[in-house]
């Protein structure tokens, strides 16, 4: 069996690039990846023409490899990463196809057979006022949420001068955390993103400041890519950290499982490398006793994912971000279930779900032998 040819499709809106790797005996693998997606589709048809096209599809990590080593002349990050990410998925969507069997079975078979999501979300829908924060948090709780991650109690203070918050409005983001401890009690575990947009002290504040409401987590407080100043929030902080959306393959999260520098990992398996990458990434964090709870924001992403921590026995939480839910299933020919805050394990070969008509019948490019 042999890679014969490899399409790109852009979404719609073009923020999303879809892989299409075919092979001679007529089985075609489904990748994905998101954000910057223009750079990212030129170089997965620059790996197409000087490695992949002609290749047997099975060598998985061996092609992931040689993707690699090409990429380390022109940078280990962004668009190189993104496109093997995609590849990747697409590989491991055409080992199941070829195999009839769910990916799951072919990555160790289960550990866990229900996928526990987080709800990721309050967007500009919910105003930041008491009663529409405490309406939100009892909907959550109504729904069957656990689990949720917000953007919004910190999110009007982002970029203010070098990363500094104000005590005001430090105050300000504080109660509205408080909002939901009154509404819904610990009903919910709530992690906060802040997006990397604030300097060392007051990322230590707000931490501080919340850490009476019991967060789940403090997303990415600061930049991740000095690991000592997050172990420094980290440790003064006194809230869980999770770090890693914006972290690029195994090396990069080194540094921040070996100074201990995040309690959650919370890689992105469309930028760092696919699931041969994450899996990797989950097994260097489980020697470390840190779980992972992946960013996903793509739909093939998200099955791809769950797949995967179907495997991993350090699993936390899968981020879902139901804003999106709905167009995510105008891209799929079935779409993806879920309730009580959970995901089932898809079933159908490979992913288990393919792209919809409407997606296929879109433009496309070819690379081909």
């Amino acid at each position: 069996m042999k890679i014969s040819k490899i399409e790109t499709i852009r979404s719609p809106d073009r923020a999303y690039c879809w892989i299409l790797l075919h092979t001679d005996s007529g089985h075609v693998g489904l990748g994905e990846t998101y954000h910057r997606a223009d750079p990212a589709e030129q170089v997965v048809h620059e790996f197409a023409r000087q490695i992949l096209l002609g290749s047997n599809p099975e060598n998985v990590e061996s092609l992931w490899d040689r993707m690699y080593k090409l990429a380390s002349f022109h940078g280990l990050m962004g668009a190189e990463l993104r496109a093997m990410s995609g590849i990747d998925t697409a590989l491991w969507d055409l080992q199941g196809k070829v195999l009839d069997r769910p990916l799951y079975r072919l990555l160790g078979g289960c550990t866990n057979p229900s996928i526990p999501i987080y709800f990721s979300g309050i967007y500009d829908e919910v105003a930041m006022e008491k009663q529409a924060v405490q309406d939100w948090s009892k909907q959550c709780v109504d729904q069957g949420w656990k689990a949720c991650k917000t953007a919004r109690f910190f999110g009007d203070f982002y970029g203010n001068t070098a990363g500094y918050l104000s005590m005001a409005d430090l105050a300000t983001g504080t109660r509205r955390f408080e909002w939901v401890r009154q509404a819904v009690g610990h009903n919910l575990e709530v992690g906060l993103d802040l997006h990397c947009a604030f300097d060392v002290p007051s990322a230590i504040r707000i931490g501080q400041a919340v850490r009476q409401f019991a967060p789940y987590f403090m997303e990415e407080p600061i930049q991740p890519h000095n690991a000592a100043a997050l172990r420094e929030v980290r440790d003064s902080a006194g809230v869980p950290i999770a770090a890693g959306e914006r972290i690029f393959s195994r090396w990069g999260f080194r540094q921040i499982l070996e100074l201990k520098a995040a309690d959650v990992l919370n890689p992105d398996l469309a930028w760092t490398g696919g699931i041969s990458e994450v899996r990797k990434i989950a097994s260097y964090a489980q020697v470390h006793y840190v779980p992972v709870a992946p960013h996903n924001y793509g739909p093939l992403s998200c099955l791809a994912l769950t797949h995967l921590m179907a495997v991993i026995p350090n699993t936390r939480h899968l981020e879902f971000t139901t804003y999106h839910y709905p167009t995510w299933n105008t891209y799929l020919d079935e779409p993806i279930s879920w309730s009580e805050g959970h995901l089932p394990l898809p079933q159908r070969p490979g992913l288990g779900r393919e792209l919809s008509g409407e997606i296929l019948s879109l433009p496309r490019t070819t690379i081909e032998l």
